[in-house]
């Protein structure tokens, strides 16, 4: 057998190798949400140059579209000087919210990163700019507000008490919903998404098996409760048969490789 000073090292070498395993591991995972970040940045700084550069864009976005970007933008700049909880803080729990009211906010509006928050954005403008108009200002608005609260309704009534943390942001509920019924509305119709061209009514399950792989499963509950509310809705009220979706916006000179149209629709990110 070997002797106490011949194990030792050995376990001690074992050790330390495991926790630089752990070290590296540790900084692959730093450098990744560094980049997402940095991704996240990019694309909210595209968006307002977008909006800044193109003023006839800008002038022609719809009531709810615009309101929403500029809520969800506001939101995150409030959070970010500590004028609102942090994405963290997002409950649903009514206790803490009779506690805290603002929490409520944070679970309507905020993103735990730069990334969620700029992805979010662009599909909220690509969405919304095809449904406003053609399903009018008023009745989009009553319709995402019933999908927030019917996914609201649906992680209490399915989703276990001990994993409900995990649903407690609905801004990505909202916008899955919002993607859901846009592509119930032309399902036909195509989009480009990084570089990968597919039916609008893939799009909704496209993006979460994508925020399934990058963030995990428990990120794409959340998400996964948004659809489930719009399919509901469509089922049981459903969409305007004479709705006629306009074309999208044409591209700015300086931003073609933005935005590129086909058929139905076409959004890149």
């Amino acid at each position: 057998e070997p002797s106490h000073a011949e194990v030792v090292p050995e376990v001690h070498a074992q050790v330390g190798e495991r926790a630089h395993q752990r070290d590296q591991k540790g900084k692959r995972s730093r450098r990744m949400l560094a980049l997402r970040e940095a991704a996240g940045a990019a694309l909210l700084l595209q968006l307002a140059r977008l909006l800044i550069v193109d003023s006839a864009r800008r002038a022609s976005l719809p009531p709810v579209t615009a309101v929403g970007l500029l809520c969800y933008s506001f939101a995150a700049a409030a959070a970010a000087l500590g004028a609102l909880p942090p994405a963290s803080a997002a409950t649903l729990e009514p206790s803490a919210l009779a506690a805290s009211p603002a929490r409520l906010l944070a679970s309507l509006l905020l993103y735990r990163s730069l990334a969620g928050l700029g992805c979010h954005l662009w599909l909220w403008l690509a969405a919304c700019e095809r449904l406003e108009p053609a399903l009018g200002s008023r009745r989009l608005l009553v319709v995402l507000l019933l999908c927030t609260g019917g996914a609201a309704a649906l992680a209490a009534a399915t989703v276990p008490p001990v994993q409900r943390r995990y649903a407690s942001s609905l801004a990505p509920a909202t916008l899955f919903a919002l993607l859901q019924l846009w592509a119930q509305s032309s399902p036909e119709s195509t989009v480009t998404l990084v570089s990968v061209r597919l039916q609008t009514r893939r799009l909704p399950w496209a993006l979460l098996a994508a925020v399934a792989i990058l963030d995990g499963v428990t990120a794409a509950l959340s998400p996964l409760l948004g659809i489930g509310a719009a399919a509901i809705y469509h089922a049981l009220v459903g969409l305007p048969h004479n709705a006629v979706l306009p074309p999208p916006p044409p591209p700015t000179p300086s931003l073609r490789r933005q935005v590129a149209g086909e058929g139905d629709t076409t959004t890149e990110h």
